[in-house]
Formats: C-alpha cells, sequence, structure tokens
C-alpha cells in the first residue's frame, strides 16, 4: 500500500482554509453605457464589423486609412454593411476615457479640433470603443473598460464582438486602491519627493493632482481606470497607495494562517507561490510544498509581505511571471525583487530566497530552486508580529531575518532609486531650522524643543523621497541610499545635531538654537526695520518682540509710517 503524500495532504488543507485575496464588491464604482459605438479603422473592415454587432443604440464609424482590400467582391460586400452607420472622415485630435465615457477629438480642413459626438449621437461621448487599426490608439498597456483593440484576423476577433452585443446598462466593478495622501511622500510645500508610483501603473491610472485646497500636489487614482494591478501598492515606500479590500493587513493575517494550516497538517518546509489570478497554476504541477496565491496580479503584494512570509517559515517566496505580465509591472518586480535580494544577502540570507520564476517551467524552476535552499529548509517561524503599517511591518521582518542570518557588519550601498538610506548632515551650515523636520512625510526626522534644540534622525522610517534636501534653506542635507542590517543602526534614534537654545534677551526665555538666530541676523542686518536698536529684536521672542515694538510706536507715533 503507498503510503500517503502527507506534503501534498497539508498542501490541499491548507490551500482549501485560504479564502480569496482578490478583490470584492465591498466599495464599487459604477459605469453607465448608453450602447454607442465608435469603431475605428480602415472604413471596409469597421463596416463588415458593425454589421455583426447587435442590441446598440447607435454604431459610428471613425474612417481611418485606406480600405484593407482592393477584392471588387470584398468592397462590394463591405460598401454595403452597415448602411445605417454613422461615418466620420477626419484624423484622430485624440481620444480618452472609459465605459460611458470615451470623449473623441478630430480635426477639421483647418486642423482645428472638435468633438463630433454631439451632431451624430446626441450626447458629448461615446460609450464604447472597438479599434481594428493596426496601431491602437490607446496605448495602455491594461485597456481601459469599454475599449477594445483586436485585429480582424484574431482568434478572439469574434468573441469581441459578442461581448459588444447589447453592452448598455449599469456595470460595476471595485474601486480597488486608495490614498493616503497623509503619508504620501510625493511633494509638499512647492517641491517633489517621490514619484515611484507615477511610472508602475500599467493603465495609466495614476498621476499627480494640484491640489487646490493645499496648493501642493498629490497622488490621485482614477478609479474608473484603475485595473487593480497593484504595482503602484508595491512601489509605494510608505503604504500611501493601499487596497481597499482586502486591506494589507488581513492579507498578512491570511497569508500567515495559510504557512501555519500547513505546518499543523504535518507539511513540511513549505513555499509561497504569488501568481496572477488568470495563470492559475495546475496544483498536481506544483511541487508539494508549495502553496499558491492567487492575486489580480502578481505585484499585488510587495517586499514587506514577501519578508514577512519568510519569517513565518518559508523557504522561499516566488512570484510568477507570464507572456501576459504587463511590461511595466515586470519591470518593476525585477527591480523590486533585485532590491529584496540586496537586502537578504546584507542579512547573511541566500537573495534567491525571493524569487522570479517563469510560467512555461514553472515545476521545475520551483524544485531546483528549493534544493538551491534546502539548507533553509524548515525554518521556525519568528515571533508574530502586528501589522503597523507597509515601512513598520517591514522592519519588523527584517528584525526577525537578522536574527536567523550572519549580516554583514557594515551597511551596504544601493541605487539612488532605493528606499532605504540614511540622510548627512552638514552640521557647520545646519541652523536648526527644523524646515526638514515639517516636511518630512514620515518623521525619520524628529526635532528636539525650544528647552534643546536637537535634530534626530531614525534610518529605519527613512524613504530617501529627498523632500528634506529639497527644502533646507542652508543646503546643508543629502542623501545616502543604503542598508544597514543591524537593528541597532536602523531601528535606534540617533541625534545628528543639537545646540544649547538661544535665551531672548529681554525675559530669558528660551525660544530657539543659536545658529537659527544668528542666521536670521545675518540674512537681515542690512533690513530697514532692524537697524539700530531695533536689531535687538531679533534677540527677542515672539512676546517681548510684540511689546518692544509698541514701546517704540507709544514713544514715536509717527514710527508706524516709516514701517
Amino acid at each position: 500500500m503507498t503510503e500517503p503524500n502527507i506534503n501534498r495532504l497539508a498542501q490541499k488543507q491548507a490551500i482549501n482554509s485560504l479564502p480569496p485575496l482578490l478583490m470584492t464588491q465591498s466599495n464599487s464604482i459604477s459605469y453607465r453605457s448608453n450602447g454607442h459605438l465608435l469603431i475605428i479603422g480602415p472604413e471596409d473592415l469597421a463596416r463588415l464589423a458593425a454589421e455583426q454587432i447587435k442590441g446598440l443604440r447607435s454604431i459610428t464609424l471613425l474612417a481611418q486609412g485606406g480600405v484593407s482590400n482592393q477584392d471588387d467582391l470584398h468592397l462590394e460586400s463591405a460598401m454595403s454593411s452597415a448602411a445605417d452607420a454613422k461615418v466620420i472622415y477626419a484624423p484622430i485630435s485624440s481620444l480618452k476615457g472609459w465605459l460611458g465615457a470615451f470623449e473623441l477629438l478630430v480635426r477639421d480642413n483647418q486642423q482645428d479640433a472638435f468633438n463630433p459626438a454631439k451632431a451624430l449621437i446626441g450626447q458629448e461621448h461615446f460609450d464604447l470603443v472597438l479599434d481594428l487599426g493596426t496601431q491602437p490608439t490607446l496605448q495602455n498597456e491594461l485597456s481601459p473598460p469599454g475599449y477594445y483593440a483586436v485585429a480582424p484576423d484574431a482568434a478572439s476577433f469574434y468573441e469581441v464582438l459578442g461581448e459588444l452585443d447589447g453592452l448598455q446598462g449599469e456595470f460595476e466593478k471595485p474601486a480597488y486602491i486608495q490614498v493616503n495622501n497623509d503619508i504620501c511622500a510625493h511633494a509638499d510645500r512647492g517641491k517633489t519627493g517621490c514619484t515611484r508610483c507615477l511610472d508602475v501603473c500599467p493603465a495609466d491610472a495614476i498621476s499627480s493632482h494640484n491640489n487646490t485646497a493645499s496648493h501642493d500636489f498629490i497622488i490621485q487614482v482614477n478609479t474608473a481606470l484603475c485595473h487593480g494591478a497593484g504595482s503602484c501598492t508595491t512601489a509605494c515606500p510608505t503604504g500611501a497607495l493601499s487596497f481597499v479590500s482586502p486591506q494589507p493587513q488581513s492579507q498578512l493575517t491570511q497569508l500567515r494562517q495559510l504557512i501555519s494550516s500547513y505546518s499543523q497538517a504535518g507539511g513540511e518546509h513549505p513555499a509561497l507561490l504569488i501568481h496572477a489570478a488568470e495563470a492559475q497554476p495546475d496544483l498536481q504541477q506544483l511541487p508539494d510544498f508549495v502553496l499558491p496565491l492567487a492575486l489580480e496580479e502578481a505585484a499585488g503584494v510587495g517586499i514587506e509581505i514577501w519578508m514577512s512570509m519568510l519569517a513565518a517559515g518559508c523557504t522561499f517566496v516566488a512570484i510568477q511571471l507570464t507572456e501576459n505580465t504587463p511590461p511595466s509591472l515586470q519591470k518593476l518586480l525585477r527591480s523590486e525583487v533585485a532590491l529584496a535580494g540586496q537586502l537578504l544577502a546584507a542579512m547573511g540570507h541566500p537573495a534567491q530566497r525571493i524569487q522570479l520564476v517563469n510560467e512555461q517551467q514553472l515545476g521545475q524552476e520551483l524544485l531546483q530552486l528549493d534544493q538551491q535552499l534546502s539548507h533553509w529548509h524548515n525554518q521556525p517561524p519568528t515571533d508574530p508580529f502586528e501589522w503597523q503599517g507597509k515601512r513598520a511591518t517591514l522592519n519588523a521582518a527584517l528584525e526577525r531575518l537578522f536574527e536567523q542570518g550572519e549580516a554583514l557588519e557594515e551597511p551596504v550601498t544601493l541605487s539612488t532609486s532605493a528606499p532605504y538610506g540614511q540622510v548627512l548632515l552638514n552640521t557647520n551650515a545646519c541652523t536648526l531650522c527644523m524646515g526638514c523636520v515639517a516636511i518630512c512625510p514620515t518623521g525619520a526626522l524628529r526635532g528636539g524643543n525650544n528647552e534643546a534644540p536637537r535634530l534626530a534622525f531614525l534610518e529605519a522610517d527613512c524613504v530617501q523621497c529627498g523632500l528634506c534636501s529639497s527644502v533646507c534653506p542652508e543646503q546643508a542635507i543629502r542623501l545616502e541610499a543604503r542598508f544597514a542590517p543591524a537593528p541597532g543602526i536602523r531601528l535606534n534614534e540617533r541625534t545628528l545635531k543639537e545646540e544649547e537654545p538661544f535665551h531672548c534677551i529681554s525675559c530669558g526665555k528660551a525660544f530657539g538654537s543659536s545658529s537659527t538666530i544668528n542666521s536670521i541676523m545675518k540674512k537681515l542686518e542690512n533690513h530697514s526695520y532692524f537697524q539700530g536698536e531695533a536689531a535687538k529684536r531679533l534677540q527677542m521672542c515672539e512676546d517681548c518682540r510684540v511689546r518692544d515694538s509698541y514701546r517704540e510706536l507709544a514713544a514715536d507715533p509717527e514710527a508706524q509710517l516709516r514701517l
């Protein structure tokens, strides 16, 4: 009688215990299509396609380029098709939007752009777009809902036509991503910092928007365009971008339960495989110690989850790439996995513990990876830690992984784009004005108080956004991207500069640092308001400065005319 495969049984039991970590409709957005379709492409192909689409209120053809086939029978058939369709003969100026809200601009003979929709269909926008052009009009890696770019000879052509049939009414999808601008490191006080999320969205749904209320630029997610790929949440170093559902803390809790269920069922040396939901691997083709995790896209979780899973006892975390993985996601994952490998190596772990794998030879790659890491089998789970935000959770995982390896003694240098490192302060130039403290989005830079002027720094919280260096009036700050494996260096606050407080020459109150007051006096030495005895006001606290000004006005009422 064949012995049961304990790992395979434990694998199935653990997978069955894990609820899907895909988005839900708990927070959804709505689209409305009135059934007005725009078909872009050669007129003959557009007419033939339009003839086969039923159940829509109107079809408009935007003829682009010459006819695709000069055969007489073909042309006769094409030009007699879709006789009721309206036709636009004009070059495209622009096309943008999504299901129920596509705005088309074309150019007239004078090259002026205009919107033809109102005159043709009675509303300002088209609801659906079928693009038959050789090059799609919209170049997004993930197309907007309602936009279909397909060649007439493609295998999916008739499937697309069938999907367009009767596509009108109300439709919903999840509002995948939320933004917490309070912890976003993008911009503040007119300065630009982190831009990591702006370059990684395959749907072009993320933008930097001028917020008229704060007069600063903020990150915005166009929920109508967003596909929930999650690359922005992986790229964001502070956690300002996160999924609405499932929330990161739920993901971490459920993944720990997955590993725990596997181990409790007798499974050994677990590993995690992260993959896109549409690229579900065959469980029988997976090694029996690999636990698959389906997400909307493989980039849906980032380094804080990867490292936390290693700390939970996984031998490795593998992220699956397929031919359908958008190029921007592939680029992001390659960069993030390479960076994770540098951190692991610095802590004395093999860099391959977080690895990309390909769909084509998945089972073989996973087995080879497991063999390479056999000496890391059955690492005991570290003490559990609560989700405390993205960076704090990552720091907790790194601290525990440090204890398991033989870490380097010195910090390692990282690329300048890495969100880890320290600030270097020119203490001779710094005046302790605390402008850097006020603008730091993560609190990595901390100030003292009037009684003890001090600038301190916590390296673990620094995301190298550069806002501090850009706002410093003395240009006293520069960044150094690096990773210090020892938690004592990263997690312990260190003082960059401190001084004795400056005391008001009138009342003796401490109200700043000597460097700050001396710098102000130097910059204002030629100001007309601070000449003679009035210059002493720069050495007074705010209360004494006001009282001294009023005493002067009382003694010389005409002085106010000279202000």
